[in-house]
């Protein structure tokens, strides 16, 4: 039987998948169109945003050879703009997952998305999704579009999710005082696989904020008009193909296996997130994996999916934004 190093970073690609994926667009058009039947259409996932801000992504000097890769070949600072924003809620009240997104700009090297100079990274404040893949997710989508019997039924037959649904779903004090998972896999360069995590460093502001509908925009504004704000980003490698999948992303990776290992560092210094304009890129900027480069490529099944996806939805929107 092959051993735990054998087969890192393999992809496993069912026969359905395309399929799947033409499903999954069709069901979303539709169920986009339904909730917003006229006017813009915002993102069926992380739809409601607390804010974007400039920040700076800086690879740190002195990595070892085997971490210059890609991005990370040289130590040097790009401009960057990162959007906060809740995984499905209205309100800030309500308890949910939270999303982090950074676009690193001006990045030069062979893109997986022709003539972008762009590397996103699409991140979680959870470390896995409620699903192994796009089949799984697709059923879940299905029964939480639908509500009321069919979504507690869902969540009875399927325990695993409705236990991650539950730890997942938080009330942070800030979107600034939380760590972030890619919960997705990533190539580093040939053969190797990672996950991304960022971490903050700034020292956790002592205020506590009333859980509001919108008291994460608004502990974002105080706090950036105030200081500015540090994360440390990382990277995960994958060690064991059996017990850090590829194709899974309910399963978490082990950092006792694999600790993280620091490769960059966010910066965010104090900043209006409600300067004018500000609101309108925000909400016009698109965000996605597959805009990389080729030693990053998106691994598994639901960042396969992604590329697609989101380009079809991103086309969707647009053409949304285009008759308002």
């Amino acid at each position: 039987m092959p051993g735990p190093t054998v087969d890192l970073a393999r992809e496993t690609i069912p026969p359905d998948e395309q399929a799947t994926t033409v499903e999954f667009v069709a069901f979303l058009k539709a169920a986009s169109a339904a909730r917003h039947p006229t006017g813009e259409v915002p993102r069926f996932n992380q739809g409601r945003h607390s804010g974007c801000v400039e920040a700076e992504f800086t690879v740190v000097n002195g990595l070892q050879a085997d971490l210059k890769v890609g991005l990370f070949q040289q130590p040097r600072s790009y401009s960057a703009w990162i959007r906060f924003a809740n995984a499905t809620s209205a309100s800030d009240r309500d308890k949910d997952v939270r999303g982090m997104s950074i676009k690193v700009r001006g990045v030069r090297g062979e893109n997986l998305t022709p003539g972008s100079d762009e590397q996103d990274f699409v991140l979680n404040s959870h470390p896995v999704m409620m699903v192994p893949g796009p089949r799984e997710f697709l059923e879940l989508l299905r029964a939480v579009e639908t509500g009321g019997f069919k979504r507690a039924l869902y969540f009875l037959k399927h325990p695993g999710a409705a236990r991650i649904a539950f730890a997942s779903r938080q009330n942070p004090p800030s979107h600034l005082d939380i760590s972030y998972w890619s919960t997705t896999p990533y190539q580093f360069g040939q053969g190797r696989a990672v996950k991304y995590i960022v971490r903050p460093v700034s020292r956790a502001h002592p205020r506590t904020p009333a859980l509001t509908d919108t008291y994460l925009h608004d502990e974002l504004r105080f706090r950036l008009s105030m200081e500015e704000v540090a994360f440390d980003f990382f990277v995960q490698f994958q060690k064991n193909a059996r017990t850090m999948p590829i194709e899974d992303a309910s399963v978490e990776w082990s950092e006792r296996e694999s600790p993280y290992v620091r490769v960059a560092e966010v910066r965010i210094p104090r900043q209006a997130i409600d300067a004018p304009g500000r609101e309108q890129a925000c909400e016009r900027t698109s965000f996605n994996p597959w805009h990389c480069l080729t030693e990053h490529r998106p691994l598994g099944g639901m960042n396969r999916a992604r590329r697609e996806i989101y380009q079809a939805m991103q086309q969707f929107r647009d053409s949304r934004f285009a008759r308002t």
